[in-house]
């Protein structure tokens, strides 16, 4: 589950997240490779249905959840606004993180018994 607190108003005028509802049930996504000048990402989700899409504005402190394999994103920033926001990860302890295909990524036990193998912050 993600997790993302919106640490400034986040609005559809400077690209809130939006979703498009029920396709974490597809598995994982279609990828094509998007301009680099224009994107964050070096790819991008083939074949969205925008028109389906449900966006998330928010105030600042509020937050959203969704499942990490929603079809989710959001539109570029080209207001004079910031958008800014905190993303938490939380997973079971019964999955595993391969460190080499995450190179730097970090986790935490929050709660509960390891049961994966994990190597955790200080652990």
């Amino acid at each position: 589950m993600t997790v993302w607190l919106a640490l400034d108003r986040s609005t559809r005028g400077n690209g809130c997240m939006r979703v498009i509802p029920r396709t974490h049930h597809n598995g994982f996504s279609e990828y094509e490779a998007v301009d680099r000048s224009q994107h964050s990402f070096p790819t991008q989700i083939r074949d969205v249905d925008d028109a389906r899409s449900v966006y998330f504005e928010l105030q600042p402190g509020e937050c959203s959840l969704h499942d990490a394999c929603i079809v989710h994103g959001a539109m570029a920033n080209t207001s004079p606004h910031r958008r800014c926001g905190y993303t938490m990860r939380y997973l079971s302890t019964e999955a595993k993180v391969c460190p080499e295909k995450n190179p730097g990524f970090r986790i935490w036990l929050a709660r509960g018994e390891d049961l994966a193998g994990n190597r955790y912050v200080n652990s």
